[in-house]
């Protein structure tokens, strides 16, 4: 999956279903309403984009 700026977010969270599709979940949308739960893909802009800490897995 090619989720652009989201595959570097540290507010990205990978979700599979039981029928084997794999989401990108933006966290932020639990507390900000600007943000999609389910954003479009590839995200190539975000105001909300924090670069993943190098040692975090997603």
């Amino acid at each position: 999956m090619n989720a652009g700026l989201c595959d570097r977010c540290r507010h990205q969270r990978i979700v599979r279903n039981t029928r084997g599709g794999v989401f990108s979940m933006c966290e932020r949308s639990r507390t900000d309403e600007r943000y999609p739960k389910y954003p479009r893909l590839p995200v190539e802009h975000c105001a909300g984009y924090e670069r993943r800490p190098v040692s975090a897995s997603r």
